[in-house]
């Protein structure tokens, strides 16, 4: 039966797909920018010769993409480009498909390796010693008992924040903030299990690694850290086979 059959359930219908196609072209051509108001229902509906209802269709579908955004009282708007989120469409694969940890794991060990590859390019003297400090900072208390959950956390976020200033390819910088999005529930829970701090035999501390890597100008050496260095099989040894859960970020609707 058709109501079982994937292809057509989740296919656009043609007159919606022909507006969401109308106004990725006008933006693809650069006819529409950031900030510009889309034409309005009415313009559309003239324009394309359908009705209203695929039109609303349409632009609710390009809302839900976070491409557009509605202002009431104003119009449909296209969105500024640190608007759009490419986190949610990548959480509900990884959830529907039942990803492995491990896969997710190697996908953060890759994105590692791009971004150090960057750092090791464009760090200052200046940029390796705060890293320094950083990671300093952080190893002191993962050898702490009971382990500062919350403040090594934070060190932790601090750390590649900072890797990700010193990249400067705008479409590496996007993937490696989604990688950390998506792995950062990982390491919250090691912080949470290993509250008694945190054995460097079992769970390596990768950063002063890293730091080593971008020191040395050694992109081979930050290749072996980022894949070699992460214990998958452990991580997968704690985690167990639980469910993927990814964190919502701060003031999500």
């Amino acid at each position: 039966m058709t109501a079982n059959n994937p292809d057509k359930t989740h296919k656009q219908p043609p007159a919606v797909k022909k507006v969401v196609d109308y106004i990725a072209n006008l933006i693809y051509t650069n006819q529409l920018q950031s900030g510009d108001r889309v034409p309005t229902e009415a313009e559309l509906c003239e324009t394309l010769g359908i009705s209203r209802t695929p039109v609303r269709e349409a632009l609710k579908y390009l809302e839900s993409q976070t491409v557009l955004r509605t202002k009431q009282g104003s119009g449909t708007f296209v969105v500024q480009p640190e608007e759009i989120s490419i986190t949610m469409p990548l959480n509900f694969k990884i959830k529907l498909e039942q990803i492995p940890w491990v896969e997710i794991v190697d996908f953060r060990n890759q994105m590692e390796f791009l971004i150090l590859r960057e750092a090791i390019r464009t760090a200052t003297d200046e940029d390796i010693r705060e890293l320094d400090e950083i990671t300093r900072r952080t190893a002191e208390l993962r050898r702490m008992k009971p382990l500062p959950v919350e403040e090594t956390r934070k060190l932790e976020l601090e750390f590649h924040e900072k890797l990700l200033s010193l990249a400067e390819n705008r479409l590496l910088k996007d993937m490696y903030t989604l990688s950390s999005q998506i792995f950062n529930p990982m390491i919250t829970k090691l912080y949470t299990h290993k509250s008694e701090g945190i054995d460097e035999s079992e769970f390596p501390f990768s950063h002063s690694y890293f730091v080593d890597a971008i020191r040395q100008r050694d992109v081979m050496y930050a290749y072996q850290v980022t894949m070699h260095l992460i214990p998958t099989e452990r991580f997968k040894s704690f985690l167990g086979y639980e469910e993927y859960s990814p964190e919502l970020e701060d003031g999500a609707d």
